[in-house]
């Protein structure tokens, strides 16, 4: 699937890391907590033995392709992260050094 990066929502752009689509979306006043759409894409984990829907909020996108400094973004722009996204991304890391920095980010916001 081929977005145009002018039309990718803010839950795609998070998955493409693309930082600066991201901080316009927020700009305009998209919703860092708002979930993802169901019909843009199939959001689920490629983890464990079988598929399972990820917590659909753009936080969530971000931790799928380590994208620090959007989560960081998003944080700082209200984005919560909660024991659903904690437990996302447990799910998804496989402790590399950016998963390891992204986990630090990710408790110090945490709300839980």
């Amino acid at each position: 699937m081929i977005v145009p990066e002018a039309q990718m929502s803010l839950h795609e752009a998070c998955y493409r890391g693309r930082l600066a689509r991201v901080k316009q979306l927020l700009d305009e006043g998209a919703d860092p907590n708002a979930p993802a759409n169901p019909d843009e894409r199939p959001w689920v984990s490629s983890a464990g033995k079988a598929p399972r829907p990820l917590n659909c909020i753009a936080i969530a996108h971000s931790l799928t392709e380590d994208h620090v400094e959007i989560a960081r973004l998003l944080i700082a722009r209200g984005g919560r992260v909660d024991h659903t996204v904690l437990r996302d991304h447990d799910v998804e890391m496989l402790d590399r050094k950016l998963d390891r920095a992204l986990r630090q980010v990710l408790l110090a916001a945490s709300t839980s």
